[in-house]
């Protein structure tokens, strides 16, 4: 099966480059940000047990804070920044990719949600 490209409702220009914004796509629950004018899309859940980071998160720079538990993760790639190699705390990413100035992300990255 090849990629599930989902048109969403933003547009690129409203990505931030500062913070970030929480969106459903075909009900995959993400957050959507901007690293180097880049859009990337994350699994809106902290993989430490699973908090939103819509809710509970927020982006200092180019690091996403989970303010649950203060779990940090680099904006450009999703890895869980620590002392120790965590891959498997890693941010969920989702391909995105730009069409007419509006966001679309691969929901088959991951599996659908329950």
């Amino acid at each position: 099966m090849g990629p599930q490209w989902e048109a969403t409702a933003l547009a690129v220009a409203d990505v931030p480059e500062d913070s970030f914004i929480a969106l459903t796509v075909a009900g995959h629950r993400l957050i959507v940000l901007r690293d180097q004018g880049q859009c990337i899309a994350y699994q809106d859940a902290c993989p430490h047990e699973g908090f939103a980071l819509s809710k509970h998160g927020e982006r200092q720079d180019f690091v996403i804070v989970c303010n649950k538990h203060l779990w940090e993760f680099d904006t450009a790639t999703g890895e869980h920044i620590s002392r120790l190699s965590k891959p498997h705390c890693n941010l969920r990413r989702y391909p995105v990719r730009e069409v007419d100035g509006r966001v679309q992300v691969d929901v088959s990255a991951w599996p659908a949600p329950a």
